[in-house]
């Protein structure tokens, strides 16, 4: 058997939850989300005590790369009513990741996943006001909780926008709810120094998929991207469920 690493992952575990983590990180670059929504279900195969706070704390770190090359599209006070609605889909997604065992977790999260995959490829046209940025904020906030998440039910809502636009929203929106989320689950004991040490050693990971994202992302289309990302995280959900 591979010798494990230091940090109770063997070398082959720890090489493929990199490779996981560069590929989101890529795709994420490129379409605005997606590091969560690749993520989570291949990490659960992986190395499930990963999800969410990993990919938590790494869609923080890539949006706050991200927002820097957006600034200037960020309109965020016009997110304020989903920012609302995240606070009891935050509260409610650490309820059920705190009450339910693992397995009931890993068929939820891939529920999640495959709805997130719906959401992002079904393109529904929906209006935005006030009680539809709620809402979305609400099943951001459970999504988000459980599985890092946050992402698609906002997409949804603003994909008519630039893409530029899109991708500067979404990661100031990410910076609030990331910081927010893991915030709660500090609170609830579920960040702790053995994540802190895996985040850093991934930390080269996910650095390489973010430059390769920028550089990819005026040569490639972002849909073939995106289709082709989102068709090896539904595999990996439904061996999940089943």
């Amino acid at each position: 058997m591979p010798e494990p690493l230091s940090w109770g992952l063997s070398l082959v575990s720890w090489s493929g939850c990199a490779l996981v983590l560069m590929l989101g990180a890529l795709v994420q670059r490129v379409t605005g989300f997606g590091l969560a929504v690749v993520g989570a279900p291949l990490l659960l195969l992986l190395e499930p005590r990963l999800v969410p706070v990993i990919l938590v704390i790494f869609g923080l770190l890539v949006s706050l790369m991200m927002v820097r090359r957006y600034s200037r599209e960020i309109r965020l006070d016009a997110f304020v009513p989903a920012l609302v609605g995240r606070l009891p889909g935050n509260a409610l997604g650490l309820w059920l990741l705190v009450a339910a065992p693992l397995v009931v977790l890993e068929k939820v999260i891939a529920l999640i996943v495959l709805s997130a995959v719906a959401i992002t490829l079904g393109r529904f046209r929906l209006p935005v006001n006030r009680a539809s940025l709620f809402g979305a904020g609400v099943v951001s906030g459970i999504f988000g909780t459980v599985a890092a998440i946050g992402g698609p039910p906002l997409a949804l809502l603003l994909h008519g926008l630039p893409p530029d636009r899109l991708r500067g929203n979404l990661a100031a929106y990410f910076i609030v709810t990331a910081s927010l989320t893991l915030a709660l689950l500090a609170l609830a004991g579920r960040v702790g120094a053995w994540h802190l040490q895996l985040a850093l050693s991934f930390l080269p990971a996910i650095l390489i998929g973010h430059l390769l994202g920028a550089w990819l992302a005026p040569r490639l289309d972002a849909r073939a991207i995106q289709y082709g990302s989102l068709t090896v995280c539904s595999l990996a959900a439904l061996l999940l469920l089943f």
